[in-house]
């Protein structure tokens, strides 16, 4: 870090100035010397010239970033990107697809779902300058007067410079407060009982994550417990991080549920293995497995990790997904709060949301927050400058947030129309879950558990012992073999199931039920199943 500015900086200053200008000389006469050298032996036909060895390369860069694996956007996507590339430039019929069904990531802006209306107006208006925008004078007639009112309080909220300038390394004090808002109507929690300066606006969920990833693993002796599966962002941090994955398995044939005595296996083995085991992730709903986890699940971890001592993390993007009925969100820090553990300081929990999940889905804004209890101020004040070395997140970002959590209210002009855009967005969400887990589930040799949350189907598929061997001889997974076939069979990009991880023997894949045509995915994926399994039937 560089030191503050102090009554010395003048002085210090003119001395670096004609220290500069020393060194500065020195170079020029050194260079000068070397090339007066270079021209001699050059002349001399006896060059010294030899060829530069590149400094970073494949053998120089770190381990730990050749080891990370991220398989959402690994090699089946990579293919993927490539046949696109292809599709765009070969005539028609060059494959027996037109077009790559995009069904391994949850980018539900990239497979045609709309855009809410009323906070891309705002959105619209703090990126305008107030001439063209919110001063001017049709501004009412091309938007309505709860958008401009926002946009209004929004941009005195930015320090009247809009989306243009950085922010607090924390994020805007007042989009940070209608997060606060939002837990505690949320939750049912006392008003006023979310403190603001133990929230962080980052670019998505994704960046508080390895924040809080970045300081519980202090050394190599420590790890975190995270579900297997899982989403692949907690086991690549890690192996950037040079920490020790531990895995505890979610239940399958349960629906993916939580076994308390699983997770007590998985730390107990750990700690025999001699990893310091600093916290624990819970996904909520679950991704990839898209299951609902029940309020007394959800309590029952935070005991847990209360009585090991464990950071919990809890990952609740998901939070407006849940489609099945009489099924809730219950966020651990509900539970937290009900069991009287927040009050006791007995529980350090650090909560994630998101933009780019539930039915905003506005992922390409990289919004999100993390909200933390238990944490020490001290503590705070380190992840304070961790924020502070990327200066902040990006404005637009924060701003998507406030408008997650802080809609038009009930009578304005726009309520009404933005409630109505959010239900049949969420809707469709709950017809496709449905559609595509019962399809998966239909298809002989597959197994579905029905998807209550999230954006996912995980279905375990069964593989012909030709796809083992040859999987082998290739040197991936089987599933990913079946993965790629499908791709370059049928033109749908799914992930493979071992890019999550999973029990031995268990193949698979995820595929997100977010496209339009999930109907016809379905049925390609039957059809070409059969194909699949006769060509590697021996």
């Amino acid at each position: 870090m560089t030191a503050p500015f102090s009554s010395n900086q003048t002085s210090r200053s003119t001395r670096w100035r004609s220290n500069a200008a020393f060194a500065s000389a020195i170079m020029f006469s050194l260079t000068r010397a070397a090339f007066a050298s270079t021209a001699v032996h050059a002349v001399a036909g006896k060059s010294s010239m030899t060829p530069r060895r590149k400094r970073l390369t494949i053998d120089t860069i770190s381990d730990n970033l050749k080891t990370m694996e991220y398989a959402v956007r690994g090699k089946i996507a990579i293919e993927a990107d490539r046949i696109t590339q292809e599709l765009s430039k070969q005539e028609k019929g060059a494959f027996p697809f037109d077009h790559i069904v995009f069904t391994n990531i949850g980018n539900p802006h990239a497979v045609a779902q709309k855009a809410i209306t009323w906070p891309r107006q705002v959105m619209a208006l703090l990126q305008l300058p107030n001439a063209i925008g919110i001063d001017h004078p049709n501004a009412s007639q091309m938007f309505p007067a709860d958008a401009l009112e926002r946009a209004r309080e929004m941009k005195a909220s930015l320090g009247g410079s809009g989306v243009g300038a950085y922010t607090h390394s924390k994020g805007v004090r007042q989009f940070r407060n209608d997060v606060a808002r939002f837990i505690e109507q949320r939750d049912g929690a006392e008003p006023g009982s979310v403190d603001i300066e133990k929230i962080f606006l980052t670019s998505g969920a994704s960046e508080a994550i390895g924040m809080l990833m970045t300081a519980l693993i202090k050394d190599s002796s420590c790890g975190i417990m995270i579900p297997i599966p899982q989403y692949p962002l907690y086991s690549a941090t890690l192996d950037l991080l040079g920490g020790h994955k531990v895995g505890y398995y979610m239940d399958e044939e349960s629906g993916w549920g939580l076994n308390m005595e699983e997770l007590e296996r998985s730390l107990a083995d750990a700690k025999a293995k001699g990893i310091n085991v600093a916290g624990l992730v819970l996904i909520n709903p679950g991704n990839p497995t898209g299951q609902v986890s029940s309020p007394d699940e959800v309590k029952e971890v935070v005991k847990f990790c209360a009585r090991h001592n464990l950071v919990l993390l809890s990952d609740e993007v998901y939070q407006e997904n849940i489609y099945r009925e009489g099924d809730e969100f219950f966020s651990a820090r509900r539970a937290a709060d009900e069991l009287g553990m927040i009050k006791d300081d007995a529980i350090q929990l650090c909560s994630f949301h998101s933009v780019s999940k539930g039915v905003t889905g506005e992922c390409g804004q990289r919004g999100g927050y993390v909200e933390m209890v238990g944490i020490d101020d001290d503590v705070n004040d380190i992840l304070y400058k961790l924020a502070a070395s990327k200066l902040c997140s990006n404005a637009s970002g924060q701003a998507m947030v406030s408008l997650m959590c802080r809609g038009p209210n009930p009578g304005d002009v726009s309520y009404e129309s933005h409630e109505q855009e959010k239900k049949a967005l969420f809707e469709g969400l709950r017809d496709r879950a449905l559609l595509v887990s019962k399809g998966l589930d239909s298809i002989p040799g597959f197994s579905c558990q029905p998807a209550t949350g999230a954006m996912y189907c995980f279905p375990s598929v069964d593989l012909p012992p030709g796809v083992i061997k040859a999987s082998q001889e290739l040197g991936f997974s089987p599933d990913t073999l079946y993965s790629l076939d499908l791709l370059q069979s049928t033109g749908i990009c799914v992930v493979p199931a071992s890019g999550f991880g999973q029990k031995e023997g268990r193949f698979g894949f995820r595929t997100t039920f977010l496209s339009l045509e999930s109907k016809s995915v379905v049925e390609r994926i039957r059809d070409h199943y059969e194909t699949f399994c006769a060509k590697y039937s021996d």
